[in-house]
């Protein structure tokens, strides 16, 4: 599944496409669409295995926003992801951001949760949700080709996607 994106966001504009392999939902390539758009004032990218920044990291985030400087100012991760990766990451990135954008209030919660028990420093690691209702309008919004306008700041999107409109604000677990 491919998603060719128009993003026109707080007076820039960028084409992205968002690749899925076979083993993504529809629903994870909404979240990696949001990041896009949540960070891109930032210039975020979608890393490969070779990217130098991820050379002694050893994961790939599902989107990154580089520091300008060969390193990473924010690590991206949407959706399901494992706790090791988050313990290994949390610990390799030492002044970069780790967000996780869940799609729903509960699983964002939970995950908070883990974290706490399981992550030294696990406070370092931010978890924004979604609400199940606005997740759900956002992701059959989708179609293969998007066009997207508005505004983009923090956790708060404010824009169109298509032919309808989001006014949201993510929630921090």
């Amino acid at each position: 599944m491919t998603l060719r994106c128009e993003l026109n966001i707080n007076g820039g504009s960028r084409r992205v496409i968002i690749v899925g392999n076979d083993e993504e939902t529809h629903e994870h390539l909404a979240l990696r669409l949001a990041a896009a758009v949540l960070f891109f004032d930032g210039e975020p990218v979608e890393p490969g295995p070779k990217d130098y920044a991820l050379s002694d990291i050893g994961f790939i985030p599902d989107l990154m926003v580089p520091d300008g400087v060969g390193g990473i100012k924010v690590w991206v991760e949407c959706g399901n992801v494992a706790v090791n990766k988050l313990t290994k990451v949390a610990r390799r990135i030492k002044d970069g951001r780790l967000v996780i954008l869940k799609e729903g209030v509960d699983g964002g919660r939970r995950l908070r949760e883990v974290i706490k028990k399981e992550i030294n420093k696990g406070e370092r690691i931010e978890v924004w949700a979604w609400t199940r209702e606005e997740f759900a309008r956002w992701n059959t919004a989708l179609k293969e080709s998007n066009y997207l306008y508005g505004e983009a700041s923090g956790q708060s999107l404010n824009l169109v996607l298509n032919e309808d409109t989001f006014s949201v604000d993510l929630v921090s677990c």
